[in-house]
């Protein structure tokens, strides 16, 4: 996680270029969503599920329950997904579960939007608790990246990049909203212009098939070239 280093070095930055792999097109970012993991760890009462079932309380119900409320968060139209990647809870099948653990994945389009991801994740706990009698459901963890938001700043330094990009007969288009973090997220929440995208073409990312397109890899390092040489002209 380099995000402290960032913070650390490049806080007085007024720009910031990031060099994730391009996209077709050579369309340059300008906007990401943030994102925040959140740990939802439910517990129970064990009990035999034969002779004291009315004794046992259920985390797996219970954590159930929180997972069917989370994922009704989601608003496609909002810009904001949660989704639950990992549930695990029990061991046998003839003992009530006495606890469960969910790993819940966040993407939104603001601070504030976050924001209220997480308090409605925090009522849909007091929910599941609510609706099984007995169990606890606690959360932990939150947001990890703020959003890449597109700013005057960063779209006067897209102008200028995609100036030098053009000039090196690369596209100059702007990406649509991503839904992945980087490195440009963090720059951003400090106030930092940020644009991102700008290393050579790729596709099949985070998969076994990641690769990259070589032939993009010179005039990618001529268009960042041309725009810091252009820079040091202008002063």
């Amino acid at each position: 996680e380099g995000r402290p280093v960032i913070e650390e070095h490049l806080r007085d930055a007024r720009e910031a270029l990031v060099f994730e792999a391009g996209r077709a097109g050579d369309a340059i970012i300008t906007r990401r969503k943030g994102t925040g993991t959140v740990t939802a760890t439910a517990t129970g009462r064990a009990a035999h599920a034969g002779n004291g079932h009315p004794e046992g309380v259920n985390a797996i119900w219970a954590l159930a329950c929180f997972v069917d409320l989370a994922q009704q968060l989601t608003s496609y139209d909002e810009g904001c997904t949660l989704n639950v990647g990992r549930f695990t809870g029990g061991q046998v099948a003839n003992t009530v579960p006495d606890r469960a653990e969910a790993l819940v994945d966040l993407r939104f389009t603001s601070l504030a939007q976050g924001q209220r991801l997480i308090d409605a994740l925090g009522a849909a706990a007091r929910e599941a608790e609510r609706r099984v009698p007995g169990a606890r459901v606690q959360l932990g963890g939150g947001l990890s990246r703020a959003p890449l938001e597109r700013t005057p700043a960063s779209e006067r330094l897209r102008q200028r990049y995609g100036a030098a990009a053009r000039a090196e007969g690369l596209g100059d288009g702007e990406a649509p909203l991503l839904g992945g973090g980087s490195d440009a997220c963090t720059t951003s929440a400090l106030g930092i212009a940020s644009i991102d995208g700008l290393g050579p073409r790729g596709k099949g990312f985070h998969t076994l098939d990641e690769q990259i397109e070589a032939a993009t890899l010179v005039p990618r390092a001529a268009a960042l070239v041309r725009l810091l040489a252009a820079g040091d002209a202008a002063r």
